[in-house]
């Protein structure tokens, strides 16, 4: 067995993948720049810090469950005035979760709520914390089943054990009686534990309709909005506004069926 092969092994005894798989890569590089002992062996181990890293965070962001992927940089702030830059920065922090503090985002669809949502919430997972992403609809199928399927109990597990929990699209479909006793006994046990995320078309005084129960409603509402900032987000859809069409430009005729 040769040196380079040695240390392979030695590498993977240890659990160093990156060092292992670049090592020829990282010997180069330490003579091309003539780098002491030292050097070398900190710049190995830092390494193999950052691949772990990379790795952990990409773990969280594909167990966190986004539809797809949204930046705040991108978030259109001249066409959603009802927020502001200063305030977007400030949640971008992320001292809010530490805080445990919930966060309503309410609004007609369109606006940016969602958009809003998972920006935080991935560049939460950039961050370390871990989090997880649920429609409304979702959360309750996950609910009513998660005594009998494996899949919505490891979903629930998940969500237990998250910094934070996104749920979208709150109050777009109403919910039964049961649905909204199992909603009302997650938010009392994340109470302290997990901050939340929630975006929703209706306002606070608008939730008893949708859960069909006042008290329910009072009382799911006392628990979020204990530590919470509420922001509404008004304006046009956006989508509506920037709407494409693959139609555009080839001449269509107006009056052709």
């Amino acid at each position: 067995m040769d040196n380079l092969q040695e240390i392979r092994t030695y590498a993977s005894t240890l659990g160093l993948v990156h060092t292992k798989n670049e090592l020829e890569k990282l010997i180069h590089s330490a003579e091309a720049e003539e780098e002491s002992y030292v050097t070398f062996i900190r710049n190995i181990l830092g390494s193999e810090i950052r691949y772990r890293q990379n790795k952990a965070k990409e773990k969280r962001i594909k167990e966190a469950g986004f539809p797809y992927l949204k930046y705040l940089k991108d978030f259109d702030l001249n066409f959603s005035q009802s927020i502001t830059k200063k305030q977007l920065n400030q949640l971008n922090e992320l001292t809010w979760i530490d805080g445990l503090y919930n966060l309503v985002l309410s609004g007609p669809p369109g606006v940016g709520k969602t958009h809003i949502a998972i920006a935080l919430a991935y560049h939460a997972c950039e961050e370390g914390y871990k989090v997880s992403y649920t429609t409304m609809q979702s959360l309750m199928q996950c609910l009513r089943t998660s005594e009998i399927d494996r899949r919505s109990r490891a979903k629930m597990n998940r969500i237990h054990k998250s910094n934070l929990l996104v749920i979208d699209e709150v109050g777009y479909l109403p919910i039964t009686a049961t649905e909204g006793n199992l909603f009302f006994q997650l938010i009392s046990e994340l109470q302290e534990q997990t901050s939340i995320i929630i975006t929703t078309n209706k306002g606070f005084e608008e939730w008893a309709e949708f859960l069909d129960d006042a008290a329910l409603a009072t009382a799911i509402l006392d628990r979020l909005s204990y530590r919470c900032d509420r922001i509404q987000i008004a304006g046009k859809s956006y989508r509506l506004e920037n709407r494409k069409s693959f139609l555009e430009g080839i001449g269509v005729d107006d009056d052709e069926s």
